[in-house]
C-alpha cells in the first residue's frame, strides 16, 4: 500500500510538471507572438515587457526539461502570468483578455504542491484578490494605448482559446489521476497483495451476489477450503521470500484450473478458499483432487541468496456445499469445510475431505469443464 501511494505521488507531481512544462513551452511562442504583434503596432513598452517574458519562460523550459530546480520555473511562470496580466490589461485595455491568464493562475496555484497549506491559501488568496482588484481599477478604465477593434477582437480570442485549452488539459489530467487513483484504492481494498487474489472481504461480498443469484436460478455452490501442508517448516527452512514465492505459486496453479465463473482468494496465510458456481458437492470434490494433484505436481523454483531452490509441496483440501434451501451462512459453510479440511490434516495431508450436506442433484463432471 505503501508502494501504490509512493506511486500515486510521484504520477502527481509528474503530471504536473508536465503541465508547467507545456505551459512554459507554449507561453514561449506566445509572447515571442506578442512581441512581434507589438512592436507592429507600436506598443514598445509591451515588446520589451514580452522579451522579458520570452526569457523567463525559456529559462522556466530549461529548468523543467533537465529536472533542475522545478519549483523555481513554477514560481518564474506564477509572477510572469500575474505580471503580464496586469500590465497587458491596463497597457492595451481589458477587451483584449489578458486577465483570463490571471484567473487561470488560481487553479494553478491550487493544485500546485511545492507550498505548505498555509502559504498555498495565502497564495490563491493573494491571486484572487489581484483579479478583482485590476478588475475593479481597469475594466472601466481607456487603455493607455488603443489597439485597432479588429486587433483587441483577435486578442480576445486568442487569450480566451489559450486559457481555456490550459485548464482543460489541467482539469481532464487531474481527471485521469482521481480516476486512475480511485482504481487502485479499490484494488488495494479487494485483492491480496503477494498473490493478487481476492481478499477476505471480496470473498464474502461474492459469496453474498453469487447466493442472491442461486435464489433466482437454483444454481449451486459449493466451497473448498485449502491449505498449504508443512508452510510453517518451508518458512523457517528457506525465510519469509520462499515461503512467499510459494504462496504466488500455489495461487497461480489454484487459479489456472479454475473457470472465470468461479472465485478464489487469499483466505488468510497459507489458506486459500474456492467457492464453485453451479458445482454440487460431488463435483466439488471431484475438482479439489484435481487441483491437489496439479499442487503437488508443481514444482517451484526461486533464487536465493543462497542459490536456486527447487521444491514442491502438497495441500489438504476440505470442502462444503451449501444446502438446496440456502439455509445455511457462509459462516457455517467455512466451519464444515474446515472441519473437513482438519480431518484431512489428522488423516495424513495431501488429501481431500468432504463435508456432507443436503444437495440437489449433482451435475456430471462434464458440465463443470
Amino acid at each position: 500500500m505503501a508502494n501504490s501511494a509512493l506511486d500515486s505521488t510521484h504520477r502527481a507531481a509528474r503530471s504536473f510538471w508536465r503541465l508547467m512544462l507545456g505551459t512554459s513551452l507554449v507561453g514561449l511562442v506566445c509572447h515571442f507572438s506578442f512581441v512581434v504583434l507589438f512592436y507592429i503596432n507600436g506598443v514598445t513598452a509591451l515588446a520589451l515587457v514580452n522579451v522579458g517574458s520570452v526569457t523567463l519562460y525559456a529559462t522556466a523550459a530549461f529548468l523543467l526539461s533537465r529536472g533542475l530546480a522545478s519549483w523555481i520555473a513554477f514560481f518564474f511562470v506564477i509572477f510572469e502570468v500575474l505580471a503580464h496580466a496586469v500590465l497587458a490589461s491596463y497597457w492595451v485595455g481589458w477587451e483584449t483578455g489578458f486577465y483570463f491568464y490571471a484567473i487561470l493562475a488560481i487553479p494553478v496555484l491550487i493544485v500546485a504542491d511545492f507550498q505548505r497549506l498555509p502559504s498555498k491559501i495565502l497564495s490563491v488568496i493573494g491571486a484572487t484578490v489581484l483579479v478583482i482588484g485590476l478588475d475593479i481599477l481597469v475594466r472601466s478604465r481607456a487603455p493607455v494605448h488603443a489597439l485597432p477593434n479588429d486587433v483587441v477582437d483577435g486578442l480576445h480570442y486568442f487569450n480566451l482559446s489559450a486559457a481555456l485549452s490550459i485548464l482543460i488539459f489541467m482539469v481532464s489530467n487531474y481527471f485521469w489521476l482521481v480516476k486512475r487513483a480511485e482504481s487502485e484504492l479499490h484494488l488495494l481494498a479487494t485483492t491480496d497483495s503477494l498473490t493478487h487474489l481476492l481478499n477476505r472481504r471480496s470473498m464474502v461480498d461474492a459469496w453474498r451476489f453469487e447466493k442472491y443469484r442461486q435464489e433466482s436460478t437454483g444454481a449451486s455452490l459449493s466451497l473448498i477450503l485449502c491449505d498449504i501442508d508443512h508452510f510453517k517448516q518451508i518458512n523457517d527452512t528457506h525465510g519469509h521470500d520462499v515461503g512467499d514465492r510459494v504462496l504466488q505459486a500455489v495461487s497461480e496453479t489454484l487459479a489456472s484450473n479454475l473457470r472465470e465463473t468461479d472465485h478464489l482468494a487469499r483466505w488468510g496465510g497459507e489458506e486459500f478458499i474456492i467457492m464453485l458456481v453451479g458445482a454440487p458437492l460431488d463435483t466439488a470434490v471431484g475438482v479439489a483432487e484435481e487441483l491437489r494433484a496439479a499442487v503437488a505436481a508443481r514444482v517451484i523454483e526461486t533464487d536465493t541468496a543462497r542459490g536456486e531452490i527447487r521444491l514442491s509441496v502438497t495441500m489438504t483440501l476440505g470442502v462444503s456445499g451449501m444446502p438446496a434451501d440456502l439455509s445455511e451462512p457462509l459462516e457455517a459453510v467455512v466451519a464444515r469445510a474446515d472441519a473437513a479440511l482438519y480431518e484431512g490434516k489428522r488423516a495424513g495431508r495431501n488429501c481431500v475431505c468432504r463435508n456432507d450436506t443436503r444437495e440437489p442433484k449433482p451435475m456430471p463432471r462434464r458440465a463443470f469443464a
